[in-house]
């Protein structure tokens, strides 16, 4: 088992890791040129756009709790191994993207009119709805890191203790978003970061598959020696 800096070191990367994948990235980015286009300042963006990222870290969080919970009834390393097999094919399939050019893992489409609703009411209200519902939809595309992680803190730790790493998780998966706001804020900014965001996409999901393969792999080696 790893000790204890070495695990606040696997669970921040990992959320940071799982923080960059587009499901929520790609929403954030349309949030705020729908913002700009509607000439708010940015003040009332970066309020907006806490509200929406409020909202993604709560459900998030909600949903690993809940996770946390459950996991309790299996046996020993079962759910570790479970949540770590499942990221392995959750990386396959990103790779197999990356090299296809196509969108296995996506916010389901059911979702979409419901999120984009809410972004264009433009309230602070409707921001938190929208960030509870990117949150909500992007766990299915976005969730197989959240899951290993969650069945290696069952094993390594009290429930309390994991609670705290839950937590720490959580901060670093919403930090992209965090950052993303603050500089794409900016309408400059924030078509170069949509330009890169389309241009890089397929090398993108190639590399996020490799990283998870590799965590799962990390994971698996660290429950099973």
């Amino acid at each position: 088992m790893v000790d204890f800096w070495e695990l606040a070191a696997l669970v921040s990367s990992s959320g940071f890791l799982d923080g960059i994948h587009p499901c929520g990235f790609a929403v954030l980015l349309f949030f705020i040129a729908f913002l700009l286009s509607i000439q708010r300042s940015r003040t009332h963006i970066l309020l907006m756009g806490g509200a929406y990222i409020a909202g993604v870290f709560l459900t998030y969080f909600l949903i690993g709790l809940g996770i946390l919970k459950a996991v309790s009834f299996f046996p020993g390393h079962f759910f570790a191994i479970a949540g770590s097999s499942l990221l392995v094919l959750i990386g396959l399939i990103s790779i197999a993207d990356g090299i296809r050019g196509t969108e296995t893992l996506v916010i389901p489409k059911i979702s979409k009119p419901w999120i984009n609703d809410a972004i264009q009411k433009a309230t602070l209200p409707a921001a938190l709805v929208a960030g509870l519902l990117v949150g909500l939809c992007a766990f299915p595309c976005a969730g197989g890191i959240y899951l290993a992680v969650l069945g290696f803190l069952t094993v390594s730790t009290t429930f309390w203790e994991g609670v705290g790493f839950l937590v720490l998780y959580n901060v670093f998966f919403v930090m992209p978003l965090i950052l993303t706001l603050l500089f794409a804020s900016n309408e400059t900014v924030l078509e170069k970061l949509e330009s890169l965001e389309t241009r890089n996409r397929r090398n993108f999901k190639f590399i996020l598959g490799f990283l998870a393969i590799a965590l799962a792999s990390f994971i698996l080696y660290s429950v099973m020696k």
